[in-house]
């Protein structure tokens, strides 16, 4: 195994490579309903109004989630303008971070090129890939975890220079002498400086992760490194006490031993540094908000972080404990074979000491990520990303940078990791034919011929193919499939859905809107419209409301109902007034609202001017 940090060069194309997986087509789709959609216009909201404080959606608050996500995406349209690229270059950075956090721990543990191994396979696993460039909060919350366990990483690896015997033994040290060097102290101090600065980022990292989407953020890294301090209560008496300093809490623990412990001041230091740090960083916003938004205590900590899991079945995410295996399996594509030799005891029993630790740290990350979110009854696809650079990880360790690639694992299995990469491009039309019923498109029809084809030929030169090369064309095939599907998706994006865009509707409202004329929501709210059709839609500008359900966005939070005001028709019969009326309407309606408006129109004809998806545009003019 190389030497940790060691500094082999890597090839000319992998920056490039890198940079081209995750920066490359940002812009090309429009936003997806209801997510995108959302996130990206209170980010937009947040740059229309200043307010940067209380998260907004049609100009009334929603506190969902909290706001590290939506200050990123603002900052981004702040400085790059309203559209879809800059809403995803954030997405695309944050990408990018959780790789380099992932190429930096294994770096440490097996060097360069298995550092670069583990970027790989993250950057070009299905689901990474996809929630790099899809907006939600996941890929946030992945990053900061991915730094927070490389940070206590390098914390705990800091204090392997008091290891030494003259360091740790629980016998006084010889005062120095006066005015002569003492290496054995200055060794300790700079190890209990080391240590403290990486927890002081540790605990940072995990209030970034808390902004992002709460508790979630402490609960993966801490129990990752309680594990392996649990793991390392076997050690020596002397040992086992410092090992307390090495975590978060560990004075808890350490109390109970009173055994010598000569890094307790590490501890102590670090526990109660970093945790007023964390709460210094993550818990004024939560307390502004309280303060300022009336009801919103309760419906955050009440509603959110209870409610998510009690009531996932009201907010249609409630799934049987195995749905995240299937997820897992295409998720990890192309790598998804390997997990399957990743734990072996041959292979923990070969490993050196450091290295065990490092593979028991990343096992209970992605172990715990996995188990957390299954017991969870809220359950979404992308909610496991987290656990995707410590699978990455793994996999670069269990074979550093595949220079020995075929070692433990049968020769099919790297054989078919190309073929894997294609699945893609075959998987994506078939859903878009038999899910979506998008049938009248040439490419739905001929590309999974095609892209069976290319997998056939593929596996047939794959045999021939050593496995380091099999790896190669796995990562260069995964990047090419995912690129040509999101090139491919604005050709069926308003065939989608629930999950369709909402981009032609907006321009088709600003077309068709003139001054003095109404406009009213009616049946259900299209969360990212304001988005597309700004200034149509504004502070100043408010639409009106009909028939909306009472409890969904955006009547949902406390309140909200009330500062509508007036935009809120109380009835049909007010909404049947305004079709049947002099002033022209223009109505933005669910499925179905056009044929339901016009016997409420009283006889008034009722004329469709767009139809996108499930949505329809109409007026009564």
């Amino acid at each position: 195994m190389p030497h940790a940090d060691s500094d082999q060069r890597a090839p000319w194309w992998f920056l490039p490579f890198v940079a081209l997986l995750f920066l490359g087509l940002l812009g090309t789709r429009s936003l997806n309903e209801p997510d995108e959609g959302r996130y990206a216009e209170i980010a937009r909201e947040m740059v229309e109004t200043g307010n940067w404080l209380v998260p907004r959606i049609w100009y009334v608050p929603h506190l969902d989630k909290p706001p590290f996500t939506y200050w990123a995406v603002a900052a981004s349209l702040s400085v790059f303008g309203v559209n879809e690229w800059a809403v995803r270059l954030p997405l695309a950075l944050a990408g990018l971070s959780a790789a380099w956090a992932t190429f930096l721990l294994v770096r440490s543990v097996a060097g360069a090129a298995a550092g670069r191994a583990a970027v790989l396979v993250f950057g070009t696993s299905a689901l990474a890939w996809v929630m790099a460039r899809m907006l939600t909060t996941d890929i946030f919350l992945t990053q900061f975890i991915a730094w927070a366990i490389y940070f206590f990483w390098r914390s705990w690896r800091s204090l392997d220079a008091l290891a030494e015997p003259s360091a740790v033994s629980s016998q006084p040290l010889a005062t120095p002498v006066e005015g002569e060097p003492d290496p054995v102290g200055d060794a300790r101090a700079l190890a209990a400086r080391r240590s403290f600065g990486w927890q002081l980022a540790a605990w940072a990292a995990m209030a970034g992760g808390f902004l992002t989407k709460g508790p979630v953020a402490l609960a993966i890294p801490l129990v990752s490194f309680g594990a392996l301090l649990w793991w390392r209560r076997g050690i020596s008496p002397v040992a086992k006490a410092e090992d307390y300093t090495l975590t978060p809490f560990g004075a808890v623990f350490w109390h109970g031993t009173r055994a010598p412990n000569p890094r307790l001041s590490i501890l102590l230091f670090g526990a109660l540094a970093g945790i007023p740090l964390f709460a210094a960083l993550a818990l004024p916003w939560f307390w502004m908000v309280w303060e300022t938004v009336p009801h919103s205590f309760e419906f955050m900590v009440k509603g959110q972080i209870v409610g998510h899991a009690v009531q996932a079945a009201a907010k249609n995410r409630a799934q049987p404990f195995w749905f995240f295996v299937p997820v897992l399996i295409a998720g990890f594509l192309p790598w998804t074979l390997l997990l399957g030799w990743l734990w072996r005891r041959a292979h923990w029993r070969s490993l050196d000491a450091r290295t065990q630790e490092a593979w028991l740290v990343l096992s209970v990350w992605a172990g715990f990520t996995f188990v957390l979110f299954s017991i969870n009854s809220a359950k979404l696809m992308h909610y496991i990303l987290p656990m995707f650079p410590a699978l990455a990880a793994l996999v670069a360790l269990r074979w550093p940078g595949f220079g020995a690639a075929e070692t433990g694992v049968p020769r099919w299995v790297w054989r078919a990791l190309p073929a894997g990469a294609v699945l893609p491009l075959i998987a994506f039309p078939v859903a878009g034919w038999f899910v979506f019923k998008v049938q009248d498109q040439l490419w739905v029809k001929f590309t999974p011929f095609a892209a069976a084809l290319l997998l056939v030929v593929v596996a047939l030169e794959s045999r021939k193919w050593p496995a380091t090369l099999c790896v190669r064309w796995a990562g260069g095939l995964a990047a090419i499939a995912l690129l040509v599907v999101v090139a491919l998706t604005p050709l069926v994006e308003t065939e989608l859905r629930s999950n369709q865009t909402l981009k032609p509707l907006g321009l088709a409202l600003k077309r068709e809107f003139r001054d003095g004329d109404l406009v009213i929501i009616r049946h259900r709210i299209p969360q990212g419209l304001p988005f597309y059709a700004h200034p149509v839609i504004s502070a100043a500008r408010r639409p009106y409301l009909s028939g909306l359900p009472e409890h969904r966005m955006p009547f949902a939070f406390p309140g909200n109902r009330e500062r509508f005001g007036d935009r809120v028709l109380k009835d049909d019969h007010i909404y049947g007034n305004l079709l049947a009326g002099q002033q022209r309407v223009l109505v933005v309606g669910f499925k179905g609202s056009l044929t339901s408006s016009r016997a409420l129109a009283r006889g008034k004809p009722l004329r469709l001017l767009a139809q996108v998806g499930d949505w329809e545009l109409f007026t009564n003019r």
